[in-house]
């Protein structure tokens, strides 16, 4: 993919810029957020921003876009359909881990994780292409979960999707609000248990 023509701006005024951005679409949601406004508190004419995003919307997606790059990569790297009944589980919790390294390293994450639950439900549906990725990459990991024995198959793959979005949601909601709070080894100790979580709903009953 070729890289976002707001890349060749000077990094630090495009990350003053996001930073303005994500605070205005999180404090005031994405239909009220005033682009005058947030161009205004970085010094930034009209015609500058146009020169590199079409409007609001593409400023949004990009912001989100850049904060999710470094999770969109191991879920592209993540291939449900070579685990075993033996590795479905440790995949998936090493997966997590690996994502929890990734959200350490970017201090940024959490304004933008606010930003993204505030909007998630905007009637623009600013957040609905955003989801497409992860939907699909969870349909995949249960249908062959089912496959192999690992995910229940006395309940629609579909209402299993929506119960598996619900939690994930909750859990990401939570996670904004106390992962500063949590050490590394309670990070650790965290994964392994709503990984648990997720299998105490997913798996089979033991006949």
């Amino acid at each position: 993919m070729d890289a976002h023509r707001s890349t060749t701006m000077k990094p630090e005024r495009r990350a003053a810029l996001f930073k303005e951005a994500t605070r205005e679409f999180t404090a005031l949601g994405f239909e009220q957020a005033s682009l005058n406004r947030i161009i205004a508190e970085v010094g930034m004419s009209k015609s500058s921003f146009y020169h590199y995003f079409a409007n609001k919307t593409e400023l949004f997606q990009q912001i989100m876009l850049q904060t999710m790059a470094p999770f969109a990569e191991i879920s592209d790297d993540f291939e449900p359909e070579r685990l075993t009944r033996d590795t479905f589980w440790p995949a998936i919790l090493g997966a997590s881990s690996a994502l929890t390294s990734v959200v350490q390293n970017l201090p940024d994450i959490y304004d933008v994780g606010r930003m993204f639950h505030r909007n998630l439900y905007d009637p623009n549906g600013i957040c609905q292409g955003l989801m497409e990725a992860p939907l699909a990459l969870i349909m995949r990991l249960l249908e062959h979960g089912k496959v192999i024995g690992v995910i229940r198959v006395d309940l629609p793959t579909s209402l299993l999707l929506d119960s598996v979005l619900a939690l994930a949601m909750t859990v990401d909601r939570w996670a904004l609000e106390n992962y500063e709070n949590l050490s590394v080894a309670e990070l650790e100790t965290f994964q392994g248990k709503i990984v648990d979580m997720f299998m105490r709903i997913l798996a089979p009953e033991e006949s």
